[in-house]
Protein backbone atom coordinates (compact mmCIF):
# COMPACT_ATOMS: atom_id res chain seq x y z
CA UNK A 1 0.00 0.00 0.00
CA UNK A 2 1.22 3.56 -0.22
CA UNK A 3 2.42 4.94 2.80
CA UNK A 4 1.83 8.32 1.62
CA UNK A 5 1.73 10.78 -0.88
CA UNK A 6 4.81 13.82 -1.10
CA UNK A 7 5.55 14.22 -4.89
CA UNK A 8 8.65 16.39 -5.28
CA UNK A 9 7.50 18.97 -7.90
CA UNK A 10 10.35 18.74 -9.79
CA UNK A 11 9.65 14.86 -10.43
CA UNK A 12 6.03 15.90 -11.30
CA UNK A 13 7.05 17.87 -13.87
CA UNK A 14 9.53 15.70 -15.21
CA UNK A 15 6.83 12.54 -15.29
CA UNK A 16 4.60 15.01 -17.20
CA UNK A 17 7.37 16.01 -19.82
CA UNK A 18 7.94 11.84 -20.31
CA UNK A 19 4.62 10.80 -20.85
CA UNK A 20 2.52 13.83 -21.94
CA UNK A 21 0.08 13.17 -18.85
CA UNK A 22 -1.47 16.67 -17.01
CA UNK A 23 -1.96 18.64 -15.69
CA UNK A 24 -1.81 16.43 -12.89
CA UNK A 25 -1.06 12.74 -12.63
CA UNK A 26 -2.10 10.36 -10.07
CA UNK A 27 -0.36 7.91 -7.49
CA UNK A 28 3.28 6.82 -8.32
CA UNK A 29 4.46 2.89 -8.03
CA UNK A 30 7.89 2.35 -8.05
CA UNK A 31 9.10 -1.16 -9.67
CA UNK A 32 12.55 -2.41 -9.01
CA UNK A 33 14.17 -5.84 -9.40
CA UNK A 34 15.30 -6.99 -5.98
CA UNK A 35 19.26 -6.02 -5.08
CA UNK A 36 21.84 -8.00 -7.06
CA UNK A 37 25.48 -7.61 -8.50
CA UNK A 38 23.65 -6.56 -12.03
CA UNK A 39 20.60 -4.50 -9.78
CA UNK A 40 21.50 -1.71 -7.36
CA UNK A 41 18.19 0.16 -8.35
CA UNK A 42 16.10 -0.80 -5.07
CA UNK A 43 19.15 1.13 -3.19
CA UNK A 44 19.28 3.68 -5.04
CA UNK A 45 15.51 4.25 -4.84
CA UNK A 46 15.91 3.79 -0.76
CA UNK A 47 18.55 6.99 -1.17
CA UNK A 48 16.28 9.26 -3.04
CA UNK A 49 13.96 8.30 -0.34
CA UNK A 50 11.31 6.70 -2.06
CA UNK A 51 10.84 4.12 0.24
CA UNK A 52 9.52 6.59 3.03
CA UNK A 53 6.71 7.69 0.83
CA UNK A 54 6.19 4.54 -1.46
CA UNK A 55 5.77 0.83 -1.39
CA UNK A 56 8.69 -0.63 -3.82
CA UNK A 57 7.13 -3.40 -5.95
CA UNK A 58 9.25 -6.24 -6.97
CA UNK A 59 6.60 -7.50 -9.16
CA UNK A 60 4.87 -5.84 -11.95
CA UNK A 61 1.53 -7.77 -11.68
CA UNK A 62 1.58 -6.90 -8.22
CA UNK A 63 1.82 -2.96 -8.55
CA UNK A 64 -0.46 -2.93 -11.37
CA UNK A 65 -3.30 -4.57 -9.32
CA UNK A 66 -2.91 -1.66 -6.71
CA UNK A 67 -3.31 0.93 -9.24
CA UNK A 68 -6.67 2.70 -9.83
CA UNK A 69 -8.61 3.39 -12.81
CA UNK A 70 -9.09 7.60 -14.39
CA UNK A 71 -6.67 8.49 -12.10
CA UNK A 72 -3.43 9.82 -14.21
CA UNK A 73 -1.85 6.96 -11.79
CA UNK A 74 1.90 6.11 -13.42
CA UNK A 75 4.35 2.77 -12.74
CA UNK A 76 7.94 4.02 -12.69
CA UNK A 77 9.53 0.84 -13.44
CA UNK A 78 13.58 0.33 -13.17
CA UNK A 79 15.54 -1.72 -15.17
CA UNK A 80 15.51 -5.82 -14.69
CA UNK A 81 13.75 -8.45 -16.39
CA UNK A 82 10.19 -9.13 -15.07
CA UNK A 83 8.85 -12.38 -15.58
CA UNK A 84 4.92 -12.09 -16.00
CA UNK A 85 4.02 -15.82 -16.61
CA UNK A 86 1.60 -14.80 -18.67
CA UNK A 87 -0.38 -13.18 -16.25
CA UNK A 88 0.04 -9.96 -16.42
CA UNK A 89 -3.30 -8.04 -17.44
CA UNK A 90 -3.18 -4.35 -17.73
CA UNK A 91 -6.39 -2.82 -16.64
CA UNK A 92 -6.26 0.39 -15.45
CA UNK A 93 -7.74 3.24 -17.75
CA UNK A 94 -5.81 6.57 -18.16
CA UNK A 95 -2.54 4.91 -16.66
CA UNK A 96 0.57 5.16 -17.83
CA UNK A 97 3.64 2.98 -17.53
CA UNK A 98 7.30 4.33 -17.52
CA UNK A 99 10.39 2.45 -18.12
CA UNK A 100 13.64 4.35 -16.53
CA UNK A 101 16.15 1.95 -18.28
CA UNK A 102 17.83 2.05 -21.59
CA UNK A 103 16.23 2.61 -24.52
CA UNK A 104 16.48 -0.78 -26.20
CA UNK A 105 15.90 -1.25 -29.77
CA UNK A 106 17.28 -4.82 -29.68
CA UNK A 107 17.33 -7.76 -27.20
CA UNK A 108 20.61 -10.05 -26.62
CA UNK A 109 20.45 -10.97 -23.02
CA UNK A 110 19.26 -9.55 -19.80
CA UNK A 111 20.72 -5.57 -19.75
CA UNK A 112 20.03 -2.11 -18.58
CA UNK A 113 16.31 -2.44 -20.07
CA UNK A 114 12.83 -2.90 -18.58
CA UNK A 115 12.05 -5.92 -19.84
CA UNK A 116 8.28 -7.62 -19.32
CA UNK A 117 8.36 -11.27 -20.34
CA UNK A 118 6.55 -14.62 -20.31
CA UNK A 119 8.60 -16.82 -19.66
CA UNK A 120 8.87 -21.02 -20.40
CA UNK A 121 5.18 -21.28 -19.86
CA UNK A 122 3.10 -22.79 -22.45
CA UNK A 123 -0.32 -21.71 -21.14
CA UNK A 124 1.20 -18.00 -21.57
CA UNK A 125 -0.22 -16.94 -24.50
CA UNK A 126 1.38 -13.29 -23.89
CA UNK A 127 3.53 -11.02 -21.99
CA UNK A 128 0.89 -8.59 -21.26
CA UNK A 129 -2.58 -8.37 -22.29
CA UNK A 130 -3.98 -4.71 -21.92
CA UNK A 131 -7.77 -3.78 -21.54
CA UNK A 132 -7.16 -0.53 -20.23
CA UNK A 133 -8.29 2.93 -22.35
CA UNK A 134 -6.46 5.56 -22.98
CA UNK A 135 -3.31 4.02 -21.74
CA UNK A 136 0.37 5.20 -22.14
CA UNK A 137 3.63 2.76 -22.23
CA UNK A 138 6.79 3.94 -22.70
CA UNK A 139 10.58 2.96 -22.68
CA UNK A 140 9.65 -0.97 -21.99
CA UNK A 141 10.14 -4.20 -23.98
CA UNK A 142 7.78 -7.08 -23.95
CA UNK A 143 8.96 -10.62 -25.25
CA UNK A 144 7.32 -13.97 -24.76
CA UNK A 145 9.68 -16.68 -24.57
CA UNK A 146 7.15 -19.72 -24.06
CA UNK A 147 8.19 -22.70 -25.42
CA UNK A 148 4.90 -23.57 -27.37
CA UNK A 149 2.96 -22.81 -30.17
CA UNK A 150 0.18 -21.16 -27.98
CA UNK A 151 2.11 -18.34 -27.15
CA UNK A 152 1.43 -16.53 -29.78
CA UNK A 153 2.51 -12.60 -28.61
CA UNK A 154 4.54 -10.26 -26.33
CA UNK A 155 1.26 -7.92 -26.41
CA UNK A 156 -2.51 -9.02 -26.98
CA UNK A 157 -4.39 -5.61 -27.03
CA UNK A 158 -7.92 -4.91 -26.67
CA UNK A 159 -8.01 -1.55 -25.31
CA UNK A 160 -8.81 1.79 -27.30
CA UNK A 161 -6.55 4.44 -27.49
CA UNK A 162 -3.14 2.92 -26.84
CA UNK A 163 -0.59 4.46 -27.29
CA UNK A 164 2.85 2.69 -27.43
CA UNK A 165 6.47 4.92 -27.34
CA UNK A 166 9.70 4.01 -27.35
CA UNK A 167 8.69 -0.01 -26.97
CA UNK A 168 10.21 -2.88 -28.58
CA UNK A 169 7.97 -5.83 -28.83
CA UNK A 170 9.87 -9.31 -29.81
CA UNK A 171 8.74 -11.92 -31.87
CA UNK A 172 8.84 -15.04 -32.66
CA UNK A 173 11.89 -15.64 -30.42
CA UNK A 174 11.06 -19.28 -30.54
CA UNK A 175 10.63 -22.23 -33.36
CA UNK A 176 7.17 -23.35 -31.86
CA UNK A 177 5.95 -19.51 -31.98
CA UNK A 178 7.79 -19.27 -35.60
CA UNK A 179 5.84 -21.96 -36.80
CA UNK A 180 2.13 -20.99 -35.67
CA UNK A 181 0.17 -19.38 -38.15
CA UNK A 182 -1.87 -16.99 -35.07
CA UNK A 183 1.82 -15.97 -34.04
CA UNK A 184 2.24 -12.24 -34.03
CA UNK A 185 4.54 -9.78 -32.03
CA UNK A 186 1.21 -7.38 -31.51
CA UNK A 187 -2.00 -8.91 -31.70
CA UNK A 188 -4.60 -6.32 -31.37
CA UNK A 189 -8.03 -8.54 -30.78
CA UNK A 190 -10.13 -6.74 -32.84
CA UNK A 191 -13.16 -9.42 -31.83
CA UNK A 192 -13.63 -6.68 -28.78
CA UNK A 193 -15.55 -3.56 -30.09
CA UNK A 194 -13.31 -0.96 -30.22
CA UNK A 195 -9.98 -2.44 -29.57
CA UNK A 196 -7.08 -1.09 -31.60
CA UNK A 197 -9.63 2.34 -32.06
CA UNK A 198 -6.49 5.20 -32.35
CA UNK A 199 -3.28 2.73 -31.84
CA UNK A 200 -0.43 4.88 -31.88
CA UNK A 201 3.43 3.10 -32.07
CA UNK A 202 5.77 5.47 -31.95
CA UNK A 203 9.43 4.92 -31.89
CA UNK A 204 9.06 1.60 -31.81
CA UNK A 205 10.46 -1.35 -32.72
CA UNK A 206 8.58 -4.93 -34.12
CA UNK A 207 9.69 -8.21 -34.01
CA UNK A 208 13.16 -9.51 -34.38
CA UNK A 209 15.38 -10.08 -37.69
CA UNK A 210 17.65 -12.47 -36.09
CA UNK A 211 15.03 -14.94 -34.40
CA UNK A 212 13.57 -18.30 -35.87
CA UNK A 213 12.65 -17.88 -39.50
CA UNK A 214 8.91 -17.22 -39.52
CA UNK A 215 6.53 -19.58 -41.55
CA UNK A 216 2.39 -20.70 -41.88
CA UNK A 217 2.36 -16.81 -43.19
CA UNK A 218 2.36 -15.31 -39.99
CA UNK A 219 2.55 -11.69 -39.15
CA UNK A 220 4.01 -9.17 -36.39
CA UNK A 221 1.61 -6.45 -36.62
CA UNK A 222 -2.03 -8.85 -36.57
CA UNK A 223 -5.54 -7.19 -36.66
CA UNK A 224 -8.05 -9.95 -36.06
CA UNK A 225 -9.01 -12.66 -35.60
CA UNK A 226 -12.46 -10.97 -36.34
CA UNK A 227 -13.71 -7.65 -36.44
CA UNK A 228 -15.93 -5.59 -34.00
CA UNK A 229 -17.91 -2.07 -34.48
CA UNK A 230 -14.71 0.71 -33.99
CA UNK A 231 -12.12 -1.44 -34.13
CA UNK A 232 -8.43 -0.59 -35.38
CA UNK A 233 -9.78 2.65 -36.25
CA UNK A 234 -7.27 5.79 -37.49
CA UNK A 235 -4.15 3.85 -37.01
CA UNK A 236 -0.80 5.58 -36.55
CA UNK A 237 2.83 3.81 -36.60
CA UNK A 238 5.57 6.68 -36.10
CA UNK A 239 9.41 6.22 -36.73
CA UNK A 240 8.63 2.55 -36.40
CA UNK A 241 10.88 -0.08 -37.36
CA UNK A 242 9.50 -4.15 -38.85
CA UNK A 243 11.94 -6.72 -38.38
CA UNK A 244 11.72 -9.89 -40.00
CA UNK A 245 13.26 -12.92 -41.12
CA UNK A 246 10.89 -15.40 -43.34
CA UNK A 247 11.38 -17.61 -46.36
CA UNK A 248 8.02 -18.26 -46.52
CA UNK A 249 5.91 -15.99 -49.41
CA UNK A 250 2.99 -15.56 -46.89
CA UNK A 251 4.75 -14.08 -44.15
CA UNK A 252 3.42 -10.13 -44.20
CA UNK A 253 4.48 -7.31 -41.72
CA UNK A 254 1.23 -6.47 -41.10
CA UNK A 255 -2.15 -8.47 -41.55
CA UNK A 256 -5.65 -7.12 -41.56
CA UNK A 257 -7.50 -10.65 -41.38
CA UNK A 258 -10.87 -10.28 -41.79
CA UNK A 259 -13.89 -7.55 -42.41
CA UNK A 260 -14.14 -4.58 -39.70
CA UNK A 261 -10.73 -5.10 -38.37
CA UNK A 262 -9.73 -2.00 -39.59
CA UNK A 263 -11.52 1.27 -40.32
CA UNK A 264 -10.68 4.54 -41.94
CA UNK A 265 -7.11 6.17 -41.82
CA UNK A 266 -4.13 3.71 -41.18
CA UNK A 267 -0.94 6.42 -41.57
CA UNK A 268 2.24 4.66 -41.10
CA UNK A 269 4.70 8.08 -41.44
CA UNK A 270 8.77 7.48 -41.52
CA UNK A 271 8.25 3.72 -41.16
CA UNK A 272 10.98 1.24 -42.13
CA UNK A 273 9.95 -2.57 -42.93
CA UNK A 274 13.26 -4.82 -43.31
CA UNK A 275 12.52 -8.88 -44.02
CA UNK A 276 16.13 -11.31 -44.06
CA UNK A 277 15.25 -13.68 -46.50
CA UNK A 278 18.60 -16.22 -46.04
CA UNK A 279 22.00 -15.88 -45.44
CA UNK A 280 22.86 -16.73 -48.98
CA UNK A 281 20.11 -15.09 -50.16
CA UNK A 282 19.45 -11.52 -49.59
CA UNK A 283 17.64 -10.28 -52.63
CA UNK A 284 14.27 -12.53 -52.93
CA UNK A 285 11.30 -11.13 -51.49
CA UNK A 286 8.08 -12.21 -50.13
CA UNK A 287 4.58 -11.32 -51.47
CA UNK A 288 3.46 -8.23 -49.67
CA UNK A 289 4.16 -5.65 -46.28
CA UNK A 290 0.11 -5.81 -45.48
CA UNK A 291 -1.65 -8.80 -45.92
CA UNK A 292 -5.05 -6.90 -46.75
CA UNK A 293 -8.40 -9.22 -45.50
CA UNK A 294 -10.77 -6.59 -44.77
CA UNK A 295 -13.04 -5.56 -47.35
CA UNK A 296 -14.44 -2.55 -45.16
CA UNK A 297 -13.83 1.06 -45.24
CA UNK A 298 -10.16 1.97 -44.83
CA UNK A 299 -7.17 3.89 -46.97
CA UNK A 300 -3.48 3.18 -45.52
CA UNK A 301 -1.54 6.48 -46.25
CA UNK A 302 2.49 5.34 -46.84
CA UNK A 303 4.43 8.60 -46.10
CA UNK A 304 8.26 8.71 -45.75
CA UNK A 305 8.52 5.13 -45.31
CA UNK A 306 10.61 2.33 -46.78
CA UNK A 307 10.58 -1.23 -47.23
CA UNK A 308 12.56 -4.18 -48.30
CA UNK A 309 11.97 -7.95 -48.54
CA UNK A 310 8.45 -7.69 -49.63
CA UNK A 311 7.45 -7.72 -53.59
CA UNK A 312 4.89 -4.78 -52.66
CA UNK A 313 3.52 -2.86 -50.14
CA UNK A 314 -0.19 -4.91 -51.16
CA UNK A 315 -0.81 -7.00 -53.79
CA UNK A 316 -4.39 -8.15 -53.47
CA UNK A 317 -7.08 -4.86 -52.59
CA UNK A 318 -5.14 -1.93 -53.88
CA UNK A 319 -5.64 0.33 -50.32
CA UNK A 320 -2.50 1.26 -50.24
CA UNK A 321 -1.64 4.85 -51.40
CA UNK A 322 1.75 6.70 -51.47
CA UNK A 323 2.04 10.56 -50.08
CA UNK A 324 5.17 11.37 -51.57
CA UNK A 325 5.44 11.97 -55.47
CA UNK A 326 6.39 8.81 -57.25
CA UNK A 327 8.44 8.74 -60.51
CA UNK A 328 6.14 11.10 -62.58
CA UNK A 329 5.05 13.61 -60.09
CA UNK A 330 1.87 12.25 -58.62
CA UNK A 331 0.93 10.59 -55.62
CA UNK A 332 -1.14 7.55 -55.96
CA UNK A 333 -1.76 3.13 -55.43
CA UNK A 334 1.25 1.54 -54.10
CA UNK A 335 1.59 -0.90 -56.42
CA UNK A 336 4.95 -2.10 -56.56
CA UNK A 337 8.22 -1.38 -54.27
CA UNK A 338 9.67 2.07 -54.21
Amino acid sequence: MIKKRNLDPSLVQWIMSQTGLGPGIGELFWVAPAKSSTSQYRTQLQRWGVEQNYKIYSDITVAEAAMESYRNDVMLVMPGAYNTKGALTWSKHNSCLLGLGHPIKNWYGDGGAVTIRNVAETDGAYGMLNTGNYCNFINAHFDNLGEDAACVCSVKEQGRDPHYRGCLFGGHVRSEQAGAAAAAAIWVDTSVTAAGHGLVLDDCVVGYSGSYTRSNSNTLLLFGATGASGSGSNVTLRNTVFNSRSKVAGCSAIKFAANNTVDRMFLIDGCTFYNFYDANDITSTLTEVINDDCATTHKILVRNSFQTGWASWEGTRSTVYLTQADASGASGIAAVET
